[in-house]
């Protein structure tokens, strides 16, 4: 057997035939350039036939060394142990040449069926995989529960094998009555191109500012449908007040209940009027590759959140996906621990209420290449940082 670096159409075949993650597509590694990372393309023949894939991202670290990162792992049959063996010996040349300290992968495969509460049980595990993979030299790193890792290590994922009314079906009663009001607000979807990319960005700052984080630069977005473009699906949620206003006085005629609470509802839509007629009030970025369409990007202007904007365009997320073709939709994580204290809760509690199963992946294996140098990387440097980080915020030089 032996490595190559491949070139361009021939990766994107066998990444396409193979169902690869939209991780291991050429795509990323050409919008991975751009974030710092250098990007190597290499499959591993067996009597000239192309077996195993695997997008290689390099970083150059001090005194000429480096780390890989192989995003959601190989494009490999991971249930073929003695070709895993083969791969990983050719691999390991590859990367002393690189000067590598060690290469991480984060393979797309389940670790276990979960309950509600990410609980083990009965149903498909991969434990043996795990047990292979580090008795051939690769490092289990500490399993995870919300976002420390590179890539999610928990998510939802939906069969779209399924009819769109089973789909529907799969729905939580609240998500159903979002989307009926949203519709009766007269939400409205849109698919967008490079020109509602700046509507987008808008929604996603307002996103991190009540949120309290930071995704990326606008310049990142904009790359991300230049490369992913034919892969890509943006879809923004759009209101005219006008509609709202007329929707909130019909409901204020017949609704004694609650008629206070409508009147103080058309009065905030009536101020928002004075500045616009028109507005966008969420947006996603959904890509699709292979057989699967992931929820990527997210974002929504909370001035708006009565009005559900974000259910409907969900909801036609999901359709979009399987008009698609996909089989699976992927929300793209979510936490390991529901009923913990943290804020991303909130997140999960949306996400789980579309249907789909509960998903855990088996996390981050370390291959590596020089033990000193990792140990230097990976436990004594973070914590120099930490303490030079702490002198900082004190105004210590």
């Amino acid at each position: 057997m032996k490595l190559k670096e491949l070139e361009k159409e021939e990766y994107i075949d066998f990444t396409n035939k193979n169902n690869a993650h939209f991780l291991q597509s050429y795509e990323w590694g050409q919008l991975s350039k751009k974030r710092g990372y250098i990007p190597y393309y290499l499959g591993m023949y067996d009597d000239n036939k192309l077996v195993v894939t695997a997008l290689l991202l390099k970083k150059n670290l001090f005194l000429g060394y480096s780390y890989f990162y192989i995003p959601r792992g190989f494009t490999i049959d991971y249930k073929d142990f003695s070709l895993l063996k083969e791969f990983t010996i050719i691999l390991k040349e590859f990367l002393k040449k690189e000067k590598s300290i060690f290469c991480r992968i984060d393979p797309d495969i389940k670790l276990h069926t979960i309950d509600e509460n990410a609980n083990p049980i009965d149903g498909e595990n991969n434990y043996k995989l795990v047990s292979y993979l580090e008795s051939i030299g690769y490092k289990h790193r500490t399993l995870t529960y919300f976002f420390e890792t590179m890539q999610p290590r928990f998510t939802f994922r939906i069969d779209l094998n399924k009819s769109e009314e089973e789909l529907n079906k799969n729905y939580s009663q609240m998500v159903r009555h979002h989307i009926k009001r949203a519709t009766k607000y007269g939400i409205e979807v849109l698919e967008g191109n490079k020109d509602l990319i700046q509507e987008f960005v808008r929604l996603m700052k307002l996103t991190e500012k009540r949120q309290d984080f930071f995704s990326h630069e606008d310049k990142f977005y904009y790359d991300f449908y230049d490369i992913f473009k034919d892969h890509l699906t943006i879809l923004l949620a759009s209101i005219n007040l006008n509609d709202v206003v007329s929707y909130l006085d019909s409901e204020i005629e017949k609704n004694d209940e609650r008629k206070e609470k409508l009147i103080l509802e058309k009065e905030k839509y009536l101020e928002l009027l004075k500045s616009h007629e028109k507005y966008y009030v969420s947006g996603y970025y959904m890509v699709t590759y292979g057989n699967k369409s992931w929820y990527l990007y997210g974002a929504n202007d909370m001035d708006f959140k009565n009005l559900y904007g974000n259910y409907k365009l969900f909801d036609y997320q999901i359709k979009k996906a399987k008009s698609l073709g996909s089989e699976i939709f992927d929300e793209f994580g979510t936490v390991g621990k529901p009923n913990s204290n943290s804020n991303l809760v909130g997140l999960h509690e949306f996400k789980r209420k579309w249907g789909g199963e509960y998903t855990e992946f088996i996390g981050e294996f370390d291959l590596v290449l020089n033990k000193l140098m990792y140990f230097l990387y990976t436990k004594l440097i973070p914590i120099y940082h930490k303490i030079v980080n702490r002198r900082l915020k004190k105004g210590v030089k």
